[in-house]
């Protein structure tokens, strides 16, 4: 809203209100996202971690009794006949790693591939166990990192590359394809999904030569449509939910997935009941296993994925299927005169009604004919509509207005400013209301106004449509304005856009 003094230009009132709530809610954001990083892994303890171990019952009693009481619940044991069995368990995601006592050297198997937190803690825990015993240490790296990704970090760094791509996508969809088709408005996170999985998963490759692509690009795919999904499902209910999916799957999210080293079996109990639900962490142990295990012990990290994906497309599907009943156009009556200033355009699911001016002439036999004028108060329009005003001054018909309101989102993402920019657009369509009124009642002519949310061209042809479908023996003349500023000579307008597409006749009024 712009303030004037006398003697002095126009300036922006400053928002103050709804800057305190800008500024609160960053601050809150902050706190809960330090909270919980900070939360979970100040004090990194495991809890039990699948351990195995081999031996007989005397050794490897008192090896366990020993680490269970310097670390209590610390480690999950798991008994293998043999150092061949220890190593396939690790291998298939059984264990993190084991001990093998069966001779008088202590061997210690551990899976740097599983992530480095693990393996750092069972080669520092295996060799307190040999210097409490006075036996020797070798400990092997059963499935070591690939060349290209030395600290077996990238599976992690890949899946988190695609998370914030993911929300926006999910948030971007929703707002853009608001007024889309079903069909689009469903399939436009689906296929972002598949773009941002192909292109990480090449792009992750080709640095890290993780290998694998097509499975690793199927399971970034799947993460990101889990977290785009419900993300435009909130965007839909209401854009400012957006920030319920970022507190979801970014700021709890990320503290949650155990971060790159796995910490997952390391966080505070609060934050271990989350592990194998939240898109990022599943996603992680999943790309992990499948670049260094084989892709073993996927299967239900994959069905949690695609519950979180069917969640959110099932919402969708639910949403812009309902919404396909809300009338498509924003219809409102405006009084021909007297509007008073400062108005608000009336409600926007109104049903149109003739505002019939008085002393209106009996034509006789003549066929009546529907005008459909696009009017923004612009110069061409109000050419146009005064040209539709004349004509029906000297036979019947009806003169609809149409006003095209076409943000081009329906809010600001933080939503602080919705109140401000609704007022904005509903000032403008009561001016806008106004002139057509003045217009109409120079001429003493009847017209309907209407306010629809569509962009110029498709509002005049939906409202062609309704009203075709109202009146058929009439069939609609759409008039328009022709402007004459060289962009629109050079790369269409309006009036072009309407020829296209119509099938109804289109008169411009240059």
């Amino acid at each position: 809203m712009a303030t004037r003094g006398p003697g002095q230009g126009s300036r922006l009132a400053i928002p103050y209100r709804a800057l305190a709530g800008f500024i609160v809610a960053c601050a809150a954001f902050a706190a809960i996202f330090v909270a919980l990083a900070v939360g979970a892994y100040h004090a990194p303890r495991p809890h039990n971690l699948p351990v195995g171990i081999v031996g007989s019952a005397t050794a490897t009693g008192g090896i366990e009794h020993a680490l269970d009481t310097a670390l209590p619940g610390a480690i999950d044991w798991h008994s293998y006949p043999s150092a061949a069995d220890a190593r396939t368990g690790i291998t298939q995601r059984q264990v993190d790693g084991a001990l093998v006592a069966s001779s008088p050297t202590l061997r210690g198997l551990v899976a740097t591939g599983g992530g480095t937190a693990p393996a750092n803690f069972l080669t520092q825990a295996f060799g307190t166990v040999a210097a409490k015993t006075g036996h020797p240490l070798v400990v092997t790296d059963v499935v070591p990192p690939l060349p290209g990704d030395t600290q077996a970090l990238s599976s992690f760094f890949l899946l988190l590359g695609a998370l914030i791509p993911s929300v926006a996508a999910g948030s971007g969809s929703a707002l853009a394809f608001r007024k889309a088709r079903p069909a689009l408005a469903i399939a436009a996170p689906v296929a972002v999904a598949v773009a941002i999985g192909l292109v990480s998963a090449a792009v992750a490759d080709g640095i890290a030569g993780l290998g694998n692509f097509l499975a690793i690009a199927g399971v970034t795919a799947l993460v990101s449509l889990a977290v785009a999904a419900p993300t435009a499902v909130l965007a839909r209910i209401k854009p400012p939910l957006v920030a319920l999916a970022v507190l979801l799957f970014i700021v709890a999210g990320i503290p949650d997935s155990g971060g790159p080293a796995n910490l997952t079996s390391f966080s505070a109990a609060g934050f271990r009941a989350f592990d194998s639900v939240l898109p990022l962490g599943v996603g992680a142990s999943v790309t992990r296993n499948v670049v260094y295990f084989g892709g073993h012990s996927t299967a239900l990290h994959l069905w949690v994925l695609a519950a979180w994906a069917a969640a959110g497309l099932a919402g969708l599907i639910v949403l812009t299927t309902r919404r396909r009943g809300v009338p498509a156009g924003a219809v409102a009556v405006v009084p021909p005169v007297g509007v008073p200033a400062g108005a608000h355009a009336a409600p926007r699911h109104a049903r149109p009604e003739p505002a019939d001016a008085p002393g209106t002439p009996d034509f006789g036999g003549v066929e009546p004919i529907t005008l459909v004028v696009g009017f923004d108060d612009s110069a061409p329009a109000r050419r146009a509509l005064s040209w539709g005003a004349d004509l029906l001054r000297a036979r019947p018909g009806t003169l609809h207005v149409v006003y095209a309101d076409h943000p081009l989102l329906d809010s600001d993402l933080s939503g602080f400013g919705r109140p401000e920019m609704d007022g904005a657009r509903d000032d403008k369509a009561a001016a806008v209301a106004q002139a057509a009124a003045e217009i109409a009642a120079t001429a003493g002519v009847p017209y309907t106004f209407e306010r629809r949310q569509e962009s110029p061209a498709d509002a005049m042809l939906a409202a062609a449509n309704d009203l075709d479908g109202a009146e058929p023996a009439s069939e609609p003349v759409l008039v328009t304005g022709r402007s004459h500023h060289a962009p629109h000579r050079i790369i269409g307008s309006v009036p072009v856009e309407l020829l296209h597409q119509s099938p109804y006749p289109v008169l411009t009024i240059s």
